[in-house]
Protein backbone atom coordinates (compact mmCIF):
# COMPACT_ATOMS: atom_id res chain seq x y z
CA UNK A 1 0.00 0.00 0.00
CA UNK A 2 1.42 3.42 -0.96
CA UNK A 3 2.35 5.77 1.88
CA UNK A 4 -0.48 8.22 1.21
CA UNK A 5 -2.93 5.33 1.05
CA UNK A 6 -1.76 4.08 4.43
CA UNK A 7 -2.16 7.58 5.87
CA UNK A 8 -5.67 7.89 4.46
CA UNK A 9 -6.61 4.51 5.92
CA UNK A 10 -5.23 5.52 9.33
CA UNK A 11 -7.08 8.85 9.32
CA UNK A 12 -10.35 7.21 8.28
CA UNK A 13 -9.98 4.57 10.99
CA UNK A 14 -9.25 7.19 13.66
CA UNK A 15 -12.16 9.35 12.53
CA UNK A 16 -14.51 6.37 12.72
CA UNK A 17 -13.88 5.75 16.42
CA UNK A 18 -17.15 6.56 18.19
CA UNK A 19 -17.19 9.72 20.22
CA UNK A 20 -19.26 10.59 23.25
CA UNK A 21 -22.45 11.46 21.37
CA UNK A 22 -25.57 11.50 23.54
CA UNK A 23 -28.88 9.87 22.82
CA UNK A 24 -30.79 11.79 20.20
CA UNK A 25 -32.59 14.76 21.72
CA UNK A 26 -35.57 14.45 19.42
CA UNK A 27 -36.36 13.51 15.84
CA UNK A 28 -35.09 16.17 13.41
CA UNK A 29 -37.74 18.33 11.84
CA UNK A 30 -38.74 17.09 8.41
CA UNK A 31 -39.78 20.58 7.42
CA UNK A 32 -37.17 22.47 9.41
CA UNK A 33 -34.48 24.66 8.00
CA UNK A 34 -30.96 23.91 6.85
CA UNK A 35 -27.71 24.48 8.68
CA UNK A 36 -24.28 24.79 7.10
CA UNK A 37 -21.62 22.95 9.10
CA UNK A 38 -18.06 24.00 8.25
CA UNK A 39 -15.75 21.19 9.34
CA UNK A 40 -12.06 21.36 10.17
CA UNK A 41 -10.96 24.19 7.89
CA UNK A 42 -8.02 24.63 10.22
CA UNK A 43 -4.48 25.83 9.57
CA UNK A 44 -2.94 22.37 9.83
CA UNK A 45 -5.30 20.98 7.19
CA UNK A 46 -5.65 23.72 4.59
CA UNK A 47 -2.42 25.67 4.81
CA UNK A 48 0.22 24.15 2.52
CA UNK A 49 2.70 24.56 5.39
CA UNK A 50 0.36 22.86 7.88
CA UNK A 51 1.12 19.54 9.53
CA UNK A 52 -1.44 17.53 7.55
CA UNK A 53 -2.77 19.53 4.59
CA UNK A 54 -5.14 18.21 1.98
CA UNK A 55 -3.89 18.00 -1.60
CA UNK A 56 -2.22 21.33 -2.34
CA UNK A 57 -4.07 21.60 -5.65
CA UNK A 58 -7.38 21.38 -3.82
CA UNK A 59 -6.70 24.06 -1.22
CA UNK A 60 -7.55 27.25 -3.19
CA UNK A 61 -10.73 25.90 -4.86
CA UNK A 62 -12.01 24.26 -1.66
CA UNK A 63 -11.46 27.48 0.31
CA UNK A 64 -13.16 29.55 -2.37
CA UNK A 65 -16.13 27.18 -2.58
CA UNK A 66 -16.52 26.95 1.20
CA UNK A 67 -16.42 30.74 1.56
CA UNK A 68 -19.00 31.05 -1.20
CA UNK A 69 -21.28 28.63 0.67
CA UNK A 70 -20.76 30.55 3.92
CA UNK A 71 -21.62 33.83 2.20
CA UNK A 72 -24.78 32.33 0.71
CA UNK A 73 -25.85 30.92 4.07
CA UNK A 74 -25.30 34.27 5.75
CA UNK A 75 -27.13 36.13 2.98
CA UNK A 76 -30.18 33.87 3.29
CA UNK A 77 -30.05 33.72 7.10
CA UNK A 78 -29.29 30.02 7.41
CA UNK A 79 -27.76 28.71 10.61
CA UNK A 80 -23.99 28.27 10.35
CA UNK A 81 -21.64 26.48 12.74
CA UNK A 82 -17.87 26.04 12.61
CA UNK A 83 -16.38 22.80 13.89
CA UNK A 84 -12.74 22.02 14.58
CA UNK A 85 -10.52 19.25 15.89
CA UNK A 86 -8.75 19.83 19.20
CA UNK A 87 -6.69 16.78 20.08
CA UNK A 88 -5.17 16.23 23.50
CA UNK A 89 -1.53 15.50 24.25
CA UNK A 90 -2.31 11.92 25.25
CA UNK A 91 -4.33 11.08 22.13
CA UNK A 92 -1.96 8.30 21.15
CA UNK A 93 -1.39 6.86 18.55
CA UNK A 94 -3.72 9.29 16.79
CA UNK A 95 -1.36 12.22 17.14
CA UNK A 96 1.42 10.22 15.54
CA UNK A 97 -0.71 9.31 12.50
CA UNK A 98 -1.88 12.91 12.23
CA UNK A 99 1.71 14.20 12.51
CA UNK A 100 0.70 16.25 15.53
CA UNK A 101 -1.93 18.19 13.60
CA UNK A 102 -4.64 20.23 15.37
CA UNK A 103 -3.32 19.75 18.88
CA UNK A 104 -5.43 21.62 21.41
CA UNK A 105 -4.43 25.31 21.77
CA UNK A 106 -1.83 25.03 18.99
CA UNK A 107 -1.57 27.50 16.12
CA UNK A 108 -2.46 24.74 13.68
CA UNK A 109 -5.76 24.01 15.42
CA UNK A 110 -7.10 27.50 14.70
CA UNK A 111 -9.54 28.09 11.86
CA UNK A 112 -7.55 29.22 8.87
CA UNK A 113 -7.58 33.04 8.56
CA UNK A 114 -8.74 32.71 4.94
CA UNK A 115 -12.02 31.12 6.07
CA UNK A 116 -14.89 33.60 6.25
CA UNK A 117 -16.16 33.96 9.82
CA UNK A 118 -19.74 35.02 10.54
CA UNK A 119 -20.11 37.11 13.67
CA UNK A 120 -22.08 35.20 16.28
CA UNK A 121 -21.87 31.82 14.53
CA UNK A 122 -20.88 29.18 17.09
CA UNK A 123 -17.75 27.06 17.13
CA UNK A 124 -17.80 23.47 18.39
CA UNK A 125 -14.61 21.61 19.28
CA UNK A 126 -14.32 17.86 18.84
CA UNK A 127 -11.72 15.17 19.41
CA UNK A 128 -13.27 12.53 17.15
CA UNK A 129 -14.14 12.46 13.48
CA UNK A 130 -17.87 12.66 14.12
CA UNK A 131 -18.88 16.25 14.85
CA UNK A 132 -21.82 14.90 16.85
CA UNK A 133 -19.32 13.64 19.43
CA UNK A 134 -19.78 17.13 20.90
CA UNK A 135 -23.37 17.07 22.10
CA UNK A 136 -23.52 20.87 21.95
CA UNK A 137 -23.84 20.54 18.17
CA UNK A 138 -27.09 18.65 18.39
CA UNK A 139 -28.45 21.08 20.97
CA UNK A 140 -27.68 23.84 18.46
CA UNK A 141 -29.46 22.01 15.62
CA UNK A 142 -32.51 21.21 17.72
CA UNK A 143 -32.79 24.74 19.10
CA UNK A 144 -32.73 26.09 15.54
CA UNK A 145 -35.31 23.56 14.29
CA UNK A 146 -32.89 22.10 11.76
CA UNK A 147 -33.92 19.20 9.55
CA UNK A 148 -31.12 19.31 6.98
CA UNK A 149 -27.37 19.65 7.46
CA UNK A 150 -25.08 20.82 4.69
CA UNK A 151 -21.41 19.92 5.04
CA UNK A 152 -18.27 21.64 3.79
CA UNK A 153 -14.68 21.13 4.87
CA UNK A 154 -12.13 18.32 5.31
CA UNK A 155 -11.33 15.44 5.16
CA UNK A 156 -14.01 14.09 2.80
CA UNK A 157 -13.12 10.49 3.59
CA UNK A 158 -12.75 10.97 7.35
CA UNK A 159 -14.54 13.64 9.39
CA UNK A 160 -16.98 14.66 6.64
CA UNK A 161 -17.91 11.03 6.04
CA UNK A 162 -18.30 10.19 9.73
CA UNK A 163 -20.34 13.29 10.47
CA UNK A 164 -22.60 12.69 7.47
CA UNK A 165 -23.17 9.08 8.50
CA UNK A 166 -23.98 10.12 12.06
CA UNK A 167 -26.41 12.78 10.83
CA UNK A 168 -28.16 10.25 8.57
CA UNK A 169 -28.46 7.83 11.49
CA UNK A 170 -30.07 10.60 13.55
CA UNK A 171 -32.66 11.26 10.87
CA UNK A 172 -31.28 14.45 9.33
CA UNK A 173 -31.30 15.05 5.62
CA UNK A 174 -27.69 15.50 4.59
CA UNK A 175 -26.03 17.36 1.73
CA UNK A 176 -22.29 17.38 1.07
CA UNK A 177 -20.96 20.15 -1.14
CA UNK A 178 -18.57 18.26 -3.42
CA UNK A 179 -16.55 21.29 -4.51
CA UNK A 180 -16.22 22.55 -0.91
CA UNK A 181 -14.69 19.39 0.57
CA UNK A 182 -11.10 18.21 0.30
CA UNK A 183 -8.97 15.12 0.81
CA UNK A 184 -5.39 13.93 0.41
CA UNK A 185 -5.95 13.29 -3.30
CA UNK A 186 -8.58 13.66 -5.99
CA UNK A 187 -8.97 9.88 -5.98
CA UNK A 188 -9.67 9.85 -2.25
CA UNK A 189 -12.24 12.62 -2.63
CA UNK A 190 -14.03 10.88 -5.51
CA UNK A 191 -14.19 7.61 -3.57
CA UNK A 192 -15.51 9.38 -0.47
CA UNK A 193 -18.23 11.18 -2.40
CA UNK A 194 -19.29 7.92 -4.02
CA UNK A 195 -19.49 6.25 -0.60
CA UNK A 196 -21.47 9.16 0.80
CA UNK A 197 -23.94 8.93 -2.05
CA UNK A 198 -24.38 5.25 -1.20
CA UNK A 199 -25.36 6.24 2.34
CA UNK A 200 -28.21 8.37 1.03
CA UNK A 201 -26.34 11.66 1.23
CA UNK A 202 -27.11 14.24 -1.44
CA UNK A 203 -23.85 15.19 -3.14
CA UNK A 204 -24.26 18.67 -4.58
CA UNK A 205 -22.33 21.74 -5.70
CA UNK A 206 -22.13 25.15 -4.08
CA UNK A 207 -23.76 26.72 -7.14
CA UNK A 208 -26.79 24.46 -6.79
CA UNK A 209 -26.87 25.06 -3.03
CA UNK A 210 -27.05 28.81 -3.68
CA UNK A 211 -29.82 28.38 -6.24
CA UNK A 212 -31.73 25.98 -4.03
CA UNK A 213 -31.85 28.24 -0.95
CA UNK A 214 -32.66 31.28 -3.09
CA UNK A 215 -35.70 29.54 -4.58
CA UNK A 216 -36.93 28.47 -1.15
CA UNK A 217 -37.13 32.07 0.07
Amino acid sequence: MRASGMLTFALTFLASIPGDAPAQLRAPSQVGGAALLVLDLQVDFIDPAGRLPISHDQIPPVLAAANRAIAAAENWHLAVAYIGNEYGFWDIPGNWFRRGAAMQSSFGSALDPLVTRIAGAPYFAKHRGDAFSNDALEHFLVSNDIGRVVLAGVYADACIYCTARSAINRGYRVTVLADAVGAASDEDRRAALQSLSGLGVEVDTVAHFESDIAHQR
